[in-house]
């Protein structure tokens, strides 16, 4: 992947080739754990990212502030919508349409123009 410019589409389906390889590697009972188990790591990745959020806000006991790396933010940040996309890669759900017609919603709810392309 050479591409810094991806897509949704192109994202999703990036990580629609690692999600299968961990339901390979680390195979469940069936559909149901799959997506539970995808689901407890949403939860995991939040709570990580609001971990360094609390230390990027001195939040947080001394030696977490003392190591504290913007860097660590955004990556935990990356896991926490990495492991969204896999979750929703797991329920079938079309992300590139699901956000398309939220932002349409948030837009019109707050008056907002459409942005041209």
């Amino acid at each position: 992947m050479t591409n810094n410019d991806l897509t949704i589409k192109e994202i999703t389906e990036e990580y629609k080739e690692v999600g299968n390889f961990l339901n390979t590697r680390w195979p469940l009972k069936d559909k149901n754990q799959q997506i539970f188990a995808r689901t407890m790591k949403v939860v995991e990745e939040l709570g990580e990212l609001a971990d360094e959020i609390l230390t990027s806000m001195n939040l947080a006991r001394d030696t977490k502030i003392a190591s504290f790396s913007r860097e660590n933010m955004e990556d935990e940040f990356a896991d926490v919508l990495a492991s969204l996309i896999l979750l929703g890669n797991e329920l079938d759900i079309d992300i590139e349409k699901g956000i398309r017609k939220k932002l349409k919603f948030t837009r019109d709810r707050f008056g907002m123009e459409e942005k041209s392309k």
